[in-house]
This record gives C-alpha cells, sequence and structure tokens, in this order.
C-alpha cells in the first residue's frame, strides 16, 4: 500500500501560518494537495494531513486529519517523529510505502511525485527524495519504505530527483514562488 502524509503545523518562527499562507490567493498547503489528486497513486483515500491545528483542519476539509499531539509541533520536533506517530495511528506495515509531501513547497508537482515513487518500486529503493540543483535535498517530496523507520544501520538503497523548487520560509520566498508560477502559467 502507500500512503502519503502532508505535515502541517500551524506555528512557524519566520513566517506566521506557513503552510497556510497564501500563494496566489490559496492557502500554501492547498498546492501540494492538489498536485498530490493529480498522482496516479494518490486520491483522498490514503492522503492524511498531520496537525494540531483546527484552522488547518478547516482548508484541508474532505482529507483525512491525523491530530497529532501538541508535544509533536514544537520547532524542535524532527518531521521523522511526526512520521512515527502517523505510521503508528494508521497501522502502517514495514513494506508499505510512505509518501511525505511538505506544504511549504507549492511548487510540487504530481509528475514529480509519481516519479519518485516508481523510481523507488522500480529500481528496489529504499527511499527516493527531491534535491536541488546542487544534489541538496530540498524535502519537498520525500518516498520511502515504512521499515526505514526502524532500520538500524545505514541505508544505502537511495534514490533521487533533481527539482528547482524553492521550499518557502519567509515572504521574499513566497514573493519568488509567485513569480515563477505566474512566468510558468504564461509559457503554456
Amino acid at each position: 500500500m502507500i500512503y502519503c502524509i502532508v505535515p502541517a503545523r500551524i506555528g512557524s518562527k519566520r513566517l506566521k501560518k506557513k503552510n497556510i499562507f497564501p500563494v496566489l490567493g490559496r492557502p500554501m498547503i492547498l498546492w501540494t494537495l492538489n498536485e498530490a489528486l493529480k498522482s496516479k497513486y494518490l486520491d483522498k483515500q490514503n492522503i492524511y494531513i498531520s496537525t494540531e491545528s483546527i484552522e488547518i483542519e478547516q482548508v484541508c476539509a474532505g482529507f483525512n486529519i491525523i491530530n497529532r499531539p501538541e508535544s509533536l509541533s514544537l520547532d524542535n520536533i524532527w518531521t521523522q517523529d511526526v512520521v512515527n506517530h502517523f505510521i503508528d495511528s494508521v497501522n502502517i506495515s514495514d513494506e508499505d510505502i510512505i509518501v511525505i509531501l511538505q506544504p511549504n513547497s507549492p511548487e510540487i508537482q504530481s509528475e514529480v511525485i509519481d516519479e519518485c515513487i516508481e523510481k523507488l518500486i522500480h529500481n528496489n529503493l529504499w527511499q527516493v527524495h527531491t534535491v536541488d540543483k546542487d544534489f541538496i535535498n530540498n524535502g519537498a517530496i520525500q518516498v520511502y519504505l515504512a521499515k526505514v523507520r526502524t532500520h538500524k544501520g545505514k541505508v544505502n538503497y537511495n534514490g533521487f530527483v533533481v527539482t528547482d523548487w524553492i521550499d518557502i520560509h519567509y515572504e521574499k520566498d513566497v514573493k519568488e514562488v509567485e513569480k515563477k508560477i505566474t512566468k510558468k502559467d504564461k509559457i503554456k
């Protein structure tokens, strides 16, 4: 089975309510969710939003909500802790595939979600991540076998997909993404 989690807490130090901050008039998380729904592998049945926020729940009405404890919504919490909570909440097996989509990456594209999933499946990999042009993990899309969370050794079965997406943390990032999206739409 394939499961998708979008970890979306309401708090953010750098950009207030970042995950629902408007990008071209639409809450940022909806850009990610709309692309997820275009994936060949994802739909409203297997997409989950992990949040502690009623406000985010309202924006994401119609999607599965995993109510995250406040203790997993602090600034110092790693995404893996949130994913572990999700895996335990949904009772996912080690061989299931987890797709993590960041809500602050509104440039995510369904084709790239599918490319990451297919790269994992067709190459017997354990994990696939999107990276930027310098091959630095941008965190936008992470796909992996659930067993990675409990594996004790170094995992070498990795794959990467290169993107040029901006991970939004500041209002200046929003403006840059809006320019890119508007320019891309004009090219079509």
